[in-house]
């Protein structure tokens, strides 16, 4: 085999490091954009379980509201028939009644115990959807980061990556705030 000819080395272009510094720059951006969007749709997921388990007690609630209605319906229905017994069967008849609203009280008592809980699952869903749209926004914001950083590379300008940077730097800021800071 003949010896092999080792080519000279060339120089690298100055345009061609500074695409790869541009590209490792956007390259960054889209991790933490990954991560931004992992977390967004966690706490979207979150919500979502919190209207779930509201609508679970707030259901609870309206079957413990309506066996109440029911049981003073067949109170009602005793009450209407109750002259008509002999004494003995009165004495059946009153205490009857007497579960009955025995009845009605437990159920009053769970059924106030499911709407509160429901009530906080309500409020815990509104915080994180508010906690979720302000992240969106600062997934928008990383997203619009690259989009500005790949511009420097189809045009050559500086300006475009250092606004990219800085609309980045916005949207991790604002992700970092809604993780760390807002209750």
């Amino acid at each position: 085999m003949p010896d092999e000819v080792e080519l000279p080395e060339t120089p690298e272009a100055p345009e061609s490091r500074k695409e790869r510094v541009v590209g490792l720059i956007i390259a960054a951006i889209a991790v933490v954009l990954a991560v931004v969007t992992h977390v967004g749709n966690e706490i979207h997921q979150e919500e979502l379980l919190a209207h779930i388990d509201s609508s679970d007690e707030y259901n609870d609630y309206q079957v413990k509201k309506s066996a109440n209605i029911q049981l003073e319906l067949n109170a009602d229905f005793i009450g209407l028939i109750y002259d008509r017994l002999p004494p003995a069967d009165q004495a059946v008849a009153d205490k009857k009644v007497a579960d009955y609203k025995e009845q009605q009280k437990q159920n009053a008592e769970k059924g106030q115990k499911h709407k509160e809980e429901g009530d906080a699952h309500v409020q815990e869903a509104s915080k994180l959807a508010k906690k979720a749209s302000i992240l969106d926004i600062g997934e928008i914001a990383l997203q619009i980061s690259v989009v500005l950083c790949s511009i420097t590379i189809l045009t050559g300008q500086r300006l475009f990556v250092r606004m990219g940077v800085c609309v980045a730097m916005t949207g991790a800021l604002i992700a970092l705030w809604v993780l760390f800071l807002m209750r």
